[in-house]
């Protein structure tokens, strides 16, 4: 397979949000404008930025590396793009494999790749992790979300079982807001779950995506996984806001602790860096284990 070829004006941006937040909602929105290829959940642009020199130059293990850190895990990775896909696109900068990524997922799922003017990564699970990204030119888009969603949300997922504890979760938040503060401020855009809607237009502008309608041809990556993921098709379809009803499920005892621990956590948001450095290396080292499924 040959390499795809790089589009000279691809750009990149980048999704950046606390698990729960709406990112997917938000990325299958852009997904469908003409000109944006959305890939699948990844915390590869962080893992680029850690790979060694011998992973480096070896196309064969950058491409387990992507895969391995396609979300969820497993040994059938939830992604259009296989191994030899990937492994085709490994050459040059991070920012040319990142596109490069984008460029064979829209080839992959029948869009047009001269058509690709911007290149979306969804990654909200190394976030501070961030040499990858931050070599780049890419843009940066923080999405926040009512804190008492995300931890409502947290008693509907297996994996936020450790999170349905108040100051746990408060924790975990402010080392989020920690890592969101290390962004350059001129590449960064901040938007609020439930104010997508009114903001989407200025959204695009920032990110240069020309209004130029939907795609036309091919499908979203994103549709394509809802077919083995159900859960997913209730969040690539219209923008829906139940939000204020989903809080409605918390006792009030619960929104007063809440409430409580997000307070007196906050003045620690400066020093909550070694936390989340400490979260982001334990999901290298799954990832590298899981990486050698795909060798």
């Amino acid at each position: 397979m040959s390499h795809p070829t790089n589009s000279a004006i691809a750009n990149l941006v980048f999704v950046l949000s606390e698990p729960r937040s709406g990112s997917t909602v938000l990325s299958a929105m852009l997904d469908r404008r003409r000109g944006v290829i959305s890939l699948p959940e990844s915390s590869f642009p962080q893992v680029l930025g850690m790979v060694t020199h011998e992973e480096r130059k070896d196309p064969r293990k950058l491409a387990a590396l992507y895969l391995g850190s396609t979300f969820p895990p497993g040994p059938t990775p939830p992604t259009p793009l296989t191994a030899e896909d990937a492994a085709a696109c490994m050459e040059g900068s991070d920012e040319q494999i990142l596109i490069n990524l984008g460029l064979a997922l829209a080839r992959k799922i029948g869009r047009n790749p001269g058509e690709v003017t911007t290149v979306l990564w969804k990654t909200t699970r190394t976030i501070r992790m961030n040499r990858g990204p931050l070599s780049t030119s890419g843009k940066f888009l923080v999405l926040r979300r009512n804190r008492q969603n995300v931890f409502e949300s947290q008693f509907r997922v297996d994996f936020g079982i450790r999170n349905r504890n108040p100051w746990r979760y408060a924790v975990f938040a402010q080392s989020y807001e920690n890592a969101f503060g290390s962004l350059p401020k001129n590449r960064t855009y901040h938007i609020d779950y439930e104010r997508i809607p009114e903001q989407f237009a200025d959204l695009l502008k920032f990110m240069d995506v020309k209004d130029l309608g939907e795609w036309e041809s091919g499908s979203s990556s994103l549709d394509l996984l809802s077919q083995s993921t159900p859960w997913l098709m209730t969040v690539t379809g219209e923008f829906k806001n139940t939000d204020a009803e989903k809080r409605e499920r918390l006792e009030p005892a619960q929104k007063r602790s809440l409430d409580r621990a997000l307070f007196w956590t906050r003045p620690l948001r400066p020093i909550m860096g070694s936390i989340r450095d400490y979260y982001d290396r334990r999901s290298l080292g799954h990832i590298r284990e899981d990486a050698k499924l795909h060798i």
